[in-house]
């Protein structure tokens, strides 16, 4: 009889083993997310029970509670660096548009963060986790300025900067309940904040609406939905 390792394609699949021990990481990092969303001072157990799993099995992934926070840090740092490291148009107003609807899902989706880790983990986690982000934003900037799209008037590390500080506001916004867009506010405020008019900027966010639809199904692209 033939091995069953050695089957065609049994190579390339994952053990059920895993499997199950990822679902369970995700379980109980999306479980902690809500609970310390509605209790900053929820426990190991309120996790285990929202997550549906045994404390047993928080353990094994999340010796303590301090492991756990760092993990949803951890999440949200792979996530945000999968976004940037994605192809993205040629004209640099549009990535820049492209690159705020594009990170918004995953900075909304860890928003908690900006109230309840920066006090569990500090501000230099913070600014560790949004370093690729500013990169990107501040590579972006510059081809604008160089290609006479973006203006001039402040140096660019303060305009990213600037651009930050308008995305951390509009996530606590939203944290509130009233910001309830896809990114279009951020896309929009950051291009007016390079220099472009809010007319145009309107009309680069729709584009870069379009341009992620139309490249919805391109993994170079790897739209964030």
């Amino acid at each position: 009889m033939q091995d069953p390792v050695a089957q065609p394609g049994a190579s390339s699949r994952v053990p059920p083993v895993r499997n199950r021990t990822n679902a369970n990481r995700r379980r109980i990092l999306d479980a902690a997310m809500d609970c310390f969303a509605a209790d900053p001072d929820a426990s190991m157990d309120d996790v285990a029970r929202a997550a549906g799993v045994v404390r047993r099995t928080v353990y094994a992934h999340f010796p303590n509670r301090d492991a756990l926070v760092d993990g949803i840090a951890a999440d949200a740092a792979a996530e945000l660096a999968a976004a940037v490291d994605l192809a993205e148009p040629e004209g640099p107003d549009l990535a820049l548009a492209v690159g705020a609807l594009r990170t918004w899902p995953v900075g909304d989706r860890f928003r908690l963060l900006l109230s309840f880790a920066r006090k569990e983990v500090g501000e230099q986690c913070i600014a560790d986790l949004v370093a690729p982000v500013r990169t990107r934003t501040l590579d972006v900037v510059e081809r604008g300025r160089a290609a006479g799209i973006f203006a001039g008037y402040l140096p660019s590390v303060v305009l990213v900067g600037m651009m930050e500080g308008l995305t951390m506001a509009t996530l606590e916004q939203a944290n509130l309940g009233l910001v309830r867009d896809s990114g279009e506010s951020i896309a929009l405020g950051a291009l007016v904040l390079a220099g472009v008019t809010p007319e145009r900027a309107a009309e680069v966010v729709e584009q870069a609406r379009s341009w992620l639809r139309d490249h919805a199904g391109d993994p170079a692209a790897g739209v964030m939905r």
